[in-house]
């Protein structure tokens, strides 16, 4: 193989520098990191304002923002909940992203679910993992039973099989908080 020719500087002629000179940054310091954090955050929210981080008891959550402004905007919302809620528990979705919309049992019971499907995988919980199959809403059925209570019955299809899920929303204000989320054997 033969070599490249190389330029052969003149006699009194200075080197240049291939590139302007620049601050040199320790290797260390950049090695694998990007401008902006790509992990989910699993811990809720913190508040804002005033009030500091340290007056929060463990399991206090923030306030529910307001949502959903009528029961029948409920009938394409319980889907999309669902959806999520299953995306958690399959380890696809950081749990901290249903706090606002769940009561702290809930919450505690989705951390918990997607901890277990994390250990059986050996991977972190939340943080997005290559599945042969996601989970995916097949059907759902919503059924008003009162004006501040919605309960829902959801099929979620994981591939060939099926999964039932039983939610329970109570109304909090002007937002909906599920208060019981049951999944059910799978088919």
């Amino acid at each position: 193989m033969s070599a490249l020719p190389s330029r052969e500087p003149d006699p009194g002629e200075e080197p240049r520098p291939s590139r302007p000179p620049h601050e040199a940054v320790p290797l260390a310091d950049v090695q694998g990191t990007l401008g902006f954090e790509l992990q989910p955050r699993l811990d809720p929210p913190r508040p804002r304002g005033d009030e500091p981080a340290d007056d929060i008891e463990d399991g206090d959550l923030p306030p529910p923002i307001p949502i959903v402004p009528a029961n029948g905007h409920l009938r394409g919302w319980v889907p999309q909940f669902a959806q999520k809620a299953a995306e958690v528990v399959g380890g696809d979705r950081p749990a901290s992203q249903l706090v606002r919309w769940t009561t702290k049992e809930v919450y505690a019971e989705l951390r918990y679910r997607a901890s277990l499907t994390a250990r059986s995988g050996a991977y972190e919980p939340g943080t997005g993992r290559n599945q042969p199959v996601r989970p995916r809403v097949h059907r759902c059925h919503v059924y008003e039973v009162s004006d501040d209570i919605v309960e829902a019955t959801v099929t979620i299809r994981f591939g060939a099989g099926l999964r039932a899920l039983a939610v329970r929303f109570e109304r909090n204000g002007e937002s909906w908080i599920c208060t019981v989320l049951n999944f059910g054997g799978y088919d």
